[in-house]
């Protein structure tokens, strides 16, 4: 691994049980760590021998770390980044890396402009099942793809955390919390194409009965409410004739939790169940379907994940298959316009620059 000083900014749960593991795996240092509430960082910094701030501005002016690890609300990931990759550093960002395109474009500029590695944290893309169906799309097994599915929903899982249920700080709810993930597997599965408009809404269908429909610890607040949707569904009208529908919930009336993505194509499809594969083709007039064996994923996602960061530092550029930026504002472009949609209750329009598009397919 590369000898760099490593930044964390946000040390919430995903990062104490989703990143802190792998980097620890993988013997990668965390070297400073930063964060409002002072007994985190006393325990993160304790447990790792990290030297711990208050204050992440100062933790970049004093420091300089090479790499930073932006895991805070998602209201202010796209202006720590920012902050991050102007004091010189490469960026992992998490998941949506702006709640606006604009804010994800200046995000795109500011790496560009000062050549550093930015990734989003989209790890679903390193699920064995995924990149196997991304290798037998773009082999041409399913032919041209004409029509995609989505769907992540929990039957119970509104998050009691103010960092996704308080609007100034998520800015949206289901949609920006798993919708992204979403979004992002369909643009990723069929090599983005040009997004060009959106039909959305949105719902707080559970969101009083909270206590009833989380599976997540309720923290002793008294004014806990949650000020966000439950749920969000679109439908995408994507270039060449391609469209797609998703739908993601917090909490449902279903049997299961359920992740899915479907990929329809004039020869053949893939079908992807909570990590499970099959692959649907017609051979010598026979409708042929198959569960192709996976690999054992060598540890967890994030390992992977955080290997192909370093890698990708090294070469200068994001590695397949992480989500680079220009990736990523695309994907941001797509929620803004579901929640516009919702909010106006019409069909929205979706206006991508050309370069962007160009960028986000040839590192895909």
């Amino acid at each position: 691994m590369l000898d760099m000083k490593l930044g964390i900014i946000g040390l919430g749960g995903w990062v104490t049980t989703g990143h802190l593991p792998a980097l620890t795996d993988l013997g990668i240092k965390v070297d400073y760590c930063a964060d409002i509430d002072e007994k985190r960082v006393k325990d993160f910094s304790q447990k790792t021998g990290c030297k711990g701030y208050l204050d992440y501005k100062e933790m970049l002016r004093n420091e300089n770390p090479d790499l930073v690890l932006v895991a805070v609300p998602h209201s202010l990931h796209a202006s720590i980044a920012l902050d991050a990759i102007n004091n010189d550093a490469n960026v992992y960002v998490e998941k949506p890396m702006a709640t606006s395109f604009q804010e994800a474009l200046t995000l795109v500029e500011a790496s560009r402009k000062r050549n550093k590695v930015l990734v989003v944290g989209h790890e679903n893309r390193f699920n064995p099942a995924m990149l196997i169906a991304k290798k037998l799309i773009r082999s041409g097994e399913v032919g041209k793809i004409y029509h995609m599915r989505g769907f992540y929903i929990r039957q119970r899982g509104i998050p009691t955390s103010p960092t996704f249920i308080k609007k100034d700080l998520a800015k949206g709810g289901a949609v920006f919390d798993i919708g992204t993930h979403i979004v992002d597997l369909l643009l990723f599965l069929s090599d983005f194409p040009m997004p060009k408009s959106v039909t959305g809404k949105t719902y707080s269908a559970f969101s009083d009965d909270k206590t009833k429909f989380s599976v997540y610890p309720s923290p002793n607040l008294p004014n806990f409410k949650v000020e966000v949707e439950d749920f969000g569904s679109a439908f995408l009208n994507l270039g060449d004739e391609i469209t797609a529908y998703m739908e993601v919930s917090w909490a449902s009336y279903i049997k299961e939790n359920k992740m899915e993505v479907t990929i329809l194509g004039d020869k053949g499809g893939v079908h992807i169940e909570n990590g499970i594969l099959n692959f649907m083709r017609n051979i010598a007039d026979e409708y042929f379907i198959s569960t192709p064996s996976t690999q054992p994923q060598r540890g967890s996602v994030y390992r992977e994940v955080w290997r192909t960061v370093m890698d990708s530092i090294s070469k200068g550029f994001p590695e397949y298959p992480l989500c680079s930026a220009e990736q990523g504002a695309i994907g941001v472009a797509i929620l803004e316009s579901i929640y516009k949609s919702a909010l106006e209750g019409r069909e929205v329009k979706i206006d991508i620059p050309q370069w962007l598009l160009k960028q986000s397919q040839l590192v895909s």
